[in-house]
């Protein structure tokens, strides 16, 4: 199964995911968040979803939600 690994530029208000797969290959997907709401668009999730299933997609999005939310309240990630 694919990993991913969600990382932070608070001040910049980016989120970024990486997605290694099982055969090595790596992908990048960066999108900007609200630094007031915390809300973000992610436009991919139907390919990723169609790639690695619902409940992957699920878990990476509540990372990036947790993520978020952490910057939101003043601590980094």
């Amino acid at each position: 199964m694919a990993s991913f690994r969600v990382e932070l530029d608070a001040p910049n208000h980016i989120v970024l995911v990486m997605v290694l797969e099982d055969d090595g290959k790596e992908h990048d997907y960066q999108f900007d968040f609200d630094p007031r709401s915390g809300r973000y668009e992610f436009s991919e999730r139907d390919l990723l979803e169609r790639d690695f299933g619902t409940e992957w997609v699920e878990d990476m999005e509540n990372q990036v939600r947790e993520t978020i939310q952490r910057a939101l309240a003043g601590k980094t990630a």
